[in-house]
């Protein structure tokens, strides 16, 4: 309590004077403490409306029931206050989510937490608009909520702009659908170039149904590649010249017509359609046209003829063949990869064959013993060159295949290159299916694993490699002349 001079105070007056200074001690603390509110009410009511321009806002009581509503929520809604104000939301249900979605809503915020999601309405002109909605119960002090506050945002455009986007992205993916239906419809409409191409590349399909996965297709690409290459320039040439053939052709029908209609003298346009023709020319260049189309026909002839003997398909029946027919064959369909490239010169093949019987066996699974053989042999020597060789201007890439009679009974087949080798760890799985020594991307790991199995299951033979590191590789076949079991 304060303590006055007792000059200034009358006696029996100290009581009084300590309440009034209490009182005005007290008045000092309730002005201060309507500044505070008065501030606290302004800051609320900056924060009202700053909410009220920018969000939709809604106040309902514990059963929902609206109480409150602000301009925002009127217009995106297209009804009056006195319209909405004692209903409960359900005025602007538009019926989009199910039951369970709203009992989901009101389990969270009669917890008393926030609730969060996005809800489709309807207007009351019965247009739809969705909004990002946040609920916030107010608790009193037992944590009951005594009231909710719905704070929305219009999200409408940004939900029509990602159904539109949806909508786009099926759109895309039925066109994608029809265009790869309509290129897979235009691969199927080939033209033929020529009969025997036509059923060279039918032998081939039925090759490729006998190859296994992966492997069959290696092998039918690198036939492809061989078919392509050998075929195109032919082809090209034949047809170019049947254009050319086709215009003397006609040019000489027109001066006949011209000579039977004037004949017998001629007539000055008879013979300024000779001048023009130069019918000399027309018969001296004719046979040596024809006769380059014959070259091209029969060298289309010997590539099919090459190719059948290669495959072999239809003869699913052991039988006795010249077994150099199907070494040539095969060198033939992989000539192309003889050929000398850019980064190296071409590939020497040292024919060494022996005096050979006929050979009874399957020809054609042989001819793919010798294409995956040659092709390993035209890796090496390739990888040899990319890799490992110094002085590449030195190197002779070779490949050697040597034939010759065991025995009187038995036929060898040693096919060799001087390229990278192979090492011994890998040797001992050489023959393992899916085991490969090629980076990835460039063997299956199948092609001696089936060669392996031709060899020794189909025609009871053997299958060996001799190899050493930088030194180059050499497969061996072995086959008896004749087989006293057929292979399955």
């Amino acid at each position: 309590m304060a303590s006055y001079p007792s000059t200034l105070i009358p006696e029996g007056c100290e009581l009084f004077y300590d309440e009034v200074v209490a009182l005005r001690r007290r008045v000092a603390e309730l002005e201060h403490t309507e500044e505070t509110l008065q501030r606290s009410l302004k800051d609320l009511a900056d924060v009202k409306f700053a909410l009220d321009q920018s969000s939709i806002v809604a106040i309902t009581d514990p059963a929902g029931v609206i109480t409150y509503i602000n301009n925002k929520f009127c217009q995106i809604s297209k009804y009056a206050p006195w319209e909405l104000i004692g209903k409960t939301h359900q005025v602007i249900n538009s019926g989009y989510h199910p039951k369970e979605f709203f009992m989901e809503m009101w389990r969270t915020i009669t917890k008393g937490q926030v609730w969060q999601g996005e809800v489709k309405n309807r207007a009351k002109d019965g247009s739809y608009y969705w909004v990002d909605t946040t609920i916030v119960p107010f608790l009193s002090k037992p944590g009951e909520p005594y009231q909710y506050v719905a704070i929305r945002n219009d999200i409408t455009a940004f939900k029509e702009t990602k159904e539109a986007l949806q909508q786009l992205n099926e759109q895309l993916e039925v066109r994608v659908e029809q265009r790869t239906a309509e290129l897979q419809a235009s691969q199927q409409i080939l033209k033929q170039q020529a009969d025997d191409v036509s059923q060279t590349l039918q032998a081939l399909q039925q090759t490729q149904t006998q190859l296994i996965q992966s492997e069959k297709m290696s092998s039918l690409g690198q036939l492809v590649a061989g078919v392509a290459h050998e075929i195109n320039n032919p082809v090209n040439f034949i047809y170019g010249n049947l254009v050319h053939a086709d215009e003397y052709t006609q040019d000489l029908l027109r001066l006949m017509e011209l000579y039977q209609q004037y004949h017998p003298q001629p007539h000055p346009a008879v013979q300024a359609e000779l001048e023009a023709v130069d019918l000399n020319f027309l018969i001296d260049d004719l046979p040596k046209l024809l006769s380059s189309m014959r070259v091209g026909a029969d060298r289309i002839q010997k590539i099919v003829l090459s190719l059948r003997n290669f495959s072999r398909m239809d003869e699913a029946e052991m039988k006795e063949v010249n077994l150099h027919d199907g070494i040539d064959s095969t060198l033939m369909i992989l000539q192309s990869r003889l050929k000398a490239k850019s980064d190296r010169p071409s590939i020497n093949v040292v024919k060494e064959y022996g005096n050979l019987p006929g050979i009874e066996c399957y020809p054609g699974q042989l001819n793919q013993v010798f294409m995956n053989i040659l092709s390993n042999a035209i890796d090496a020597v390739d990888e040899w060159l990319e890799h490992c060789l110094e002085h590449p201007e030195t190197y002779t890439p070779t490949i050697t295949i040597q034939t010759k009679l065991l025995n009187d009974n038995q036929v060898q087949i040693a096919i060799a290159d001087n390229g990278f080798g192979i090492p011994e760890a890998a040797q001992r799985r050489l023959f393992d299916p899916f085991y490969t020594t090629k980076p990835v991307g460039k063997g299956t790991g199948m092609g001696l694993s089936i060669s392996y199995q031709i060899v020794t299951e189909k025609h009871q033979g053997t299958l060996k490699c001799k190899s050493n590191p930088n030194q180059g590789s050499q497969f061996i076949v072995t086959i008896p002349l004749g087989q006293t079991v057929s292979g399955t």
